[in-house]
């Protein structure tokens, strides 16, 4: 914004001002430009939609709905572990910590245990999927299982859950290993995780206020996104 005020200032004195030298005047367009220029570059990436976004505005409008105030989400948790990036939320509540990843799939998937396929339309029938939403969802939770375990929170229960909320996602469960959120069974899903109580008030407080202190510390990994907050 700084750089948009400075490129219409420029611009403004370049117009308006009288008796200028031609160099003069030159410099003052040749800020305007630059100031607009650079400004609008940033406002295009602040704005544009990125994957980061994108997971979280959709996990948002899913979890939202389902859960009270007793639990919290935090969107894009800049935590250091490994595949950092997949990490779009984490659900911290009294039924422990679910470490999330969305996957935005279009089209017909099954999930037996943990073994994904996916429907190719045609007599080949279904085909198995070349990644596994299910392994990348335990390794997350394992990865942030490990983080909590160095922070001296070895006793929170977590575990991975992978997100599918668009509509277009039509996933068929046969017995899966992990836990599979959809856009049809989000509030079966909140309850049947609600039934057990796994993690005391102070405990869900204390592992949300280090989740968020670890976005302010510096990290040696690639990080994500700026985490976007949200208490549900």
């Amino acid at each position: 914004m700084t750089m948009l005020a400075t490129g219409a200032l420029g611009a403004e004195l370049a117009l308006v001002t009288t008796g200028a030298t031609i160099a003069l005047t030159g410099v003052m367009a040749g800020t305007a430009a630059f100031g607009l220029g650079v400004g609008a570059a940033w406002l295009i990436r602040i704005w544009s939609p990125t994957r980061a976004r994108t997971a979280s505005e959709m996990l948002e409008r899913l979890l939202a709905p389902t859960f009270d105030d007793s639990y919290a989400l935090v969107l894009n948790p800049r935590l250091p572990i490994r595949n950092a990036a997949r990490l779009d939320g984490l659900l911290i509540g009294p039924a422990g910590v679910r470490a999330l990843t969305v996957r935005n799939w279009e089209g017909r998937y099954r999930v037996r245990g943990r073994t994904w396929e996916f429907h190719a339309g045609s007599r080949r029938g279904w085909i198995r999927c070349r990644t596994n939403p299910s392994m990348d969802a335990a390794a997350l939770g394992d990865g942030v299982a490990r983080w909590a375990a160095a922070a001296d929170m070895p006793h929170v229960p977590i575990r991975g859950a992978v997100v599918f909320p668009m509509s277009r996602s039509r996933i068929t469960l046969e017995e899966p290993a992990d836990e599979v959120v959809t856009a049809d069974n989000g509030p079966w899903w909140a309850n049947a995780i609600g039934r057990a109580r796994r993690l005391d008030p102070a405990a869900g407080a204390t592992f949300l206020a280090v989740v968020l202190d670890a976005a302010d510390a510096p990290t040696t990994m690639s990080a994500p996104p700026s985490p976007v907050r949200r208490s549900r």
